[in-house]
């Protein structure tokens, strides 16, 4: 029970970042001080890339802590958390970058207070490069320098890499459809998701519940296992629903961390995930 609830807050966490974009920032003069709050991983990520001084908030995300860049930025969330009011307007931002879907709130009420905010959306990496260049053209900075750290998801598209199923829970037993950032990356990279036209009819939207039947039937031959944060990788793989469907197919199994292919979390991690998913053959 606990687990589900674990694997269920990473899920939503994940799907926030998978909304609809907002547009029209404006280009700030050089002249006027850039304040940015970033209250998702991947927003304060591409930030710090462009501008590291202008950001002046970010998230607790365990990937930003490992990260010495971060270190003396004002953490304004933490964990289920919502993200500290006070904390934000004593920062004095221009600028606070939310998740539609996650943070609606908090950025009404910022908005409500004549504070700029973007709403994000990263469903793939066609939208993804419209937010770093969004960004980009508000801090007057060059977007190349970002895009060149996911150069691994840019690549010859002819290979077909056949069937493939991501099983990013198994309580319940959870994957991606085409309508979510990790089927579009499956799709970018010619793997045939046995999962892109069932639709979604569970709270998590982009995502089927799958019947160990339909996988036995589709018998995909990779099947992506994901491995959460703080989550055992030897327990995951010793679930008896995985262990009898591997059993029954002898499939290749692959691991793939939450961060880069679920939850597109941070440049890096994608950059990752693109590398791993062109390695399989």
């Amino acid at each position: 029970m606990l687990l589900s609830k674990f694997i269920f807050f990473f899920l939503l966490t994940s799907l926030s970042l998978c909304i609809s974009p907002s547009r029209g920032l404006a280009r700030e003069s050089d002249e006027i001080e850039k304040r940015i709050i970033s209250l998702n991983s991947l927003g304060a990520d591409i930030v710090s890339k462009l501008d590291n001084d202008s950001l002046v908030g970010i998230p607790g995300s365990s990937l930003l802590k490992k990260d010495d860049k971060f270190a003396g930025k004002v953490i304004v969330s933490e964990g289920r958390m919502p993200p500290s009011l006070e904390k934000i307007i004593k920062l004095k931002p221009s600028l606070v970058i939310g998740s539609e879907g996650f943070h609606d709130k908090i950025l009404d009420k910022l908005a409500d207070l004549n504070i700029e905010t973007l709403k994000t959306n990263t469903k793939s990496i066609n939208q993804l490069e419209i937010f770093i260049k969004d960004l980009a053209f508000y801090l007057n900075k060059n977007p190349s320098s970002v895009n060149e750290n996911i150069k691994s998801c840019y690549f010859n598209k002819s290979k077909d890499r056949g069937s493939a199923v991501i099983l990013a829970s198994t309580k319940p037993l959870l994957s991606p459809n085409s309508n979510s950032w990790a089927g579009k990356l499956l799709d970018r990279f010619n793997f045939d998701n046995i999962s892109k036209d069932l639709e979604s009819k569970t709270e998590f939207k982009g995502y089927v519940n799958l019947s160990p039947e339909i996988i036995l039937k589709k018998k995909p031959s990779k099947i992506i296992v994901i491995s959460f944060p703080g989550m055992n990788q030897n327990s995951l793989l010793a679930n008896p629903i995985l262990k009898k469907i591997i059993d029954s197919n002898k499939n290749e199994i692959v691991t793939f961390n939450y961060y880069g292919l679920i939850n597109p979390g941070s440049i890096s991690s994608i950059n990752k995930a693109c590398k791993q998913l062109n390695n399989i053959f």
